[in-house]
Formats: C-alpha cells, structure tokens, sequence
C-alpha cells in the first residue's frame, strides 16, 4: 500500500519522536542524566522524572490531534486555511470551558478532582460541536473561501468577547484559574487528566481513519462522491465527532493552541503528494508530534507560551498561503 521511500520516511519521523521525547524528559529546570531516567532511586528525580513524563505524553496528544483535526477539516471544507482556531471551533470550546469555571466550576473541582478532566472535555466537546454544526450550515449557503474565513475570525471574536465579559465579572479565585488555563501550558496535568486526554484522542482517531476512504471518494466533489456510494451525511458526522473529540479535548486539557492545525497539514502537502490521503493523515500524526515536542523543548528553555511559539510560526504560514492563491490566480 506504501511505498518503500514513504515507510522509510514513517520510520525516520517515529525514531525522531522517541528520541525528542526522551530529550523532554531529561530537559527543564533541573536537567537529568540518562542513567537517572531509568536507574535513579532518588524520589526527587522520580517525581521529576513522573511530571515531566506527562507532560511529554501531553505535547505528543497535542501534536497528533490538533493537525489531524486540521487535515480533516481542510479536506471536508475544500479550504487550505480551515483549521480550529481560525474558524472559531477552538474559541467555542474556550468559552464553554469559561462558563464551567466562572460559573462556579472552580469550587466543584476543588471537591471532586477526579471529574475535573471529564468535565471539561464534555464541555469543551459541546462548544466544538456546535460551532461545527453552524459551520456545516453556513458552508452549504457560502462557497467563497475568503468570506467563509472571515467569518470564522468573526466567531472567534465574538467568543473572545463574551469571554473577555465573564473575566470582567468574575471572582479573583475563578479569574486565576482561568487565565492559567489559557496561556496554554503542557505543565501540570495529573494522571487522571492524561489518561482522560488519552482515550478521548483515541476515541477521535477512529472516526478519523474512517473518514479517509470516504474523502478520496470526495476528493472530486460532492456529487461524484455520492455516485462512489458515499453517505455524505455519514461522513460529515464522523468527521465532526473526530474534531470535537481531538480539538475540545486538546482545548479542555491545555488551552486554546492556535494555527498547529494549520503549519502541520499545510507542510504535510509540501513534502508528500496531497492527494494520497492515507499518507497525509499519517505525516500529520507523526510530523505533528515532533513539531510539538520540538515546541516543548524550545518552551523549556525560553519559558514562552506555546501560543506565542504557534503565531510566530502560524501567522507567517496562513500569509504565505494566501499570497501564493493570489499569485497562482
């Protein structure tokens, strides 16, 4: 099914995973020799050892479900540019995660922690879901790509807005704990939370993959799909149940990241052929993860916010594609 040049490629992108991945783990405040990851006896460098092993596990979750979510929604939309944060599904599900806290759900998770990870991804899920639901209508109704971006900029901003208004009318306790959640950080999560965030990208990855034969069939349009005896209803639903699941969970457990959903599949289609589907979707899970465990490093480092990494990045990509449309127009 592949070829030997994309299964040599497969295998160079996974030693580069593991290999980053153990580079986080001996990397931060305290740095940590590779005899201490596997031998130490010291509970200090064990507890170091266990929070920086979450974290790692969280970067590589990120890394796989925010480009993901971006690949499918880029082939559903026909749109190079469609990605969570810029239609607004990101934002929604930001401003369902406020409601929970500024509504009174800081003081519930302080009395039952062991929920805090499923209610917030049932809430971050919901507001994904029904931004994705208003994009699919509005889709049908506008085919201009540029106008269709805009009004997801529009979505965002009035989801930034209505939070930017609880914030404003919030207490100080549930104020603190939001805007820690939404700089966007890897730190911190427990081990509920990650086992939480774990099976949630799992459960998004299966309507993912069935959704790839489905969009070959539809790589030529709608109705050509539906002559391949493509349920275009079917394919819509499963491809929003996998980008709520992947992005409201991403969301929920790190904060609004912006434009990964884009760099990813858009430099996915610069180094393999865009049509082959199947291999995108698996350069996107893979190219993803080592661009975010790349990003987690630098993090360590800098002590930057991951937003701040992803726009210095991101901005210049969306600019770049919307000039080269320009040009080839």
């Amino acid at each position: 099914m592949f070829s030997k040049r994309f299964i040599l490629l497969i295998v160079l992108l996974f030693l580069s995973c593991i290999f980053l991945f153990l580079i986080n783990l001996l990397t931060g405040f305290e740095n940590i020799s590779l005899y201490d990851l596997f031998f130490t006896q010291e509970e200090t460098k064990k507890l170091i050892i266990s929070y920086r092993f979450y974290r790692a596990v969280a970067v590589v979750l990120a890394g796989i479900s925010l480009p993901v979510s971006g690949f499918l929604l880029q082939e559903l939309f026909k749109n190079p540019l469609a990605e969570p944060s810029v239609l607004g599904i990101t934002s929604a599900s930001a401003l369902a995660v406020a409601l929970l806290i500024f509504l009174g759900g800081g003081l519930f998770f302080l009395q039952y922690q062991w929920l805090e990870g499923w209610l917030l991804i049932i809430s971050a899920f919901t507001g994904a879901l029904l931004t994705s639901l208003l994009l699919l209508f509005i889709s049908k109704e506008i085919k201009n790509i540029s106008t269709f971006i805009i009004i997801g900029f529009l979505l965002s901003s009035f989801c930034g807005s209505l939070i930017s208004t609880l914030q404003f009318y919030s207490q100080s306790e549930s104020l603190k704990q939001y805007v820690y959640w939404s700089f966007g950080s890897f730190e911190g999560l427990s081990g509920n939370q990650i086992s939480v965030f774990t099976i949630c990208t799992i459960l998004g990855l299966f309507p993912a993959f069935m959704s790839v034969k489905k969009l070959i069939g539809y790589l030529m349009g709608e109705e050509y799909a539906k002559v391949l005896g493509v349920n275009m209803a079917k394919l819509k639903i499963n491809i929003l149940i996998a980008v709520c699941l992947l992005t409201g969970s991403t969301t929920a457990m790190l904060g609004p990241i912006v434009f990964v959903g884009i760099i990813i599949p858009h430099f996915c289609r610069q180094i393999w052929n865009p049509a082959a589907l199947w291999t995108q979707i698996n350069l996107n899970i893979l190219i993803g993860s080592v661009f975010m465990l790349l990003v987690s490093l630098i993090m360590s480092y800098t002590q930057l916010p991951v937003n701040i990494l992803s726009s210095l990045i991101g901005v210049p990509t969306i600019l770049f594609i919307i000039l080269k449309d320009r040009f080839k127009n």
